[in-house]
């Protein structure tokens, strides 16, 4: 289920990191949204709410400036194969080849035998399994308790709701049906649930109180709040001073 794909995608890159942009296509249509991701490659971009990924050949410009401008990136690139040659001079390894006289140690391939302690190695597999258990319900429910309330301090659910909701007004536009299945089958709480492991895997006990106390004071709220229009800002700012640095790419040259 593709569409179902691209949503999940939206609901968790576009809320804070997102940036406004108006996009040109080459063949004529424009788009506007919030920029999620650029590269040298591609664009995504999220438009009401939907993610839609573009190709370098298929934009001509990004707010004016040609997508084409960070390309030059790539030449550094062919840089390091003239740093190869070196790795040709590796070829000492050929040097090595008097290790062929050491083949004799080859003839102590009687070392074979040794394998059988591969034969222990099935018990690794064992091993591993328990490996996976971890993630279920194996959280403190203390260290649990402060996971659910940074998720809520830090906005992530209020976030992932409004995204989720947006998602599905617009996917009820287009396949009612769709958007009927998706609203029965998708829970936020069960998304957040899934994300418990992960926040307990990165962020200690003392990790977490510390983050609850910032986001949760006035000075936090407002980095959140502010974020995003901040990186909106940065990005129209860093795309005027590379106009200012080429102007002969802004001028098509």
């Amino acid at each position: 289920m593709r569409i179902l794909g691209m949503m999940m995608v939206s609901m968790f890159f576009c809320w804070g990191v997102a940036s406004a942009a108006t996009v040109d296509l080459t063949d004529g249509r424009v788009i506007q949204g919030d920029i999620i991701k650029q590269d040298g490659k591609s664009l995504d971009i999220n438009v009401d709410g939907v993610t839609m990924t573009y190709y370098a050949d298929e934009i001509k410009d990004i707010d004016g400036a040609p997508f084409t401008a960070p390309t030059p990136a790539p030449a550094p690139t062919a840089q390091p194969d003239a740093m190869t040659p070196p790795a040709a001079a590796t070829q000492p390894d050929a040097a090595t080849q008097p290790d062929a006289a050491t083949q004799p140690e080859a003839v102590t391939q009687p070392e074979v035998p040794a394998q059988p302690e591969a034969v222990p190695q099935p018990e690794a597999s064992p091993a591993s399994a328990p490996v996976l258990t971890p993630e279920a319900d194996t959280i403190d429910p203390d260290k649990k308790a402060l996971i659910l309330k940074f998720i809520d301090v830090f906005g992530t659910r209020q976030a992932l709701t409004n995204n989720f909701d947006l998602m599905l007004k617009q996917i009820e536009k287009e396949k009612p049906d769709e958007a009927d299945k998706i609203r029965q089958r998708v829970k936020v709480d069960e998304i957040i649930e899934r994300l418990l492991p992960i926040y307990d895997r990165n962020f200690t006990t003392e990790d977490l109180n510390a983050f609850i106390a910032f986001y949760g004071s006035p000075e936090g709220q407002k980095l959140i709040t502010t974020i995003p229009e901040l990186m909106k800002e940065s990005v129209q700012e860093s795309v005027k001073y590379m106009q200012e640095k080429f102007p002969e790419v802004k001028n098509g040259q």
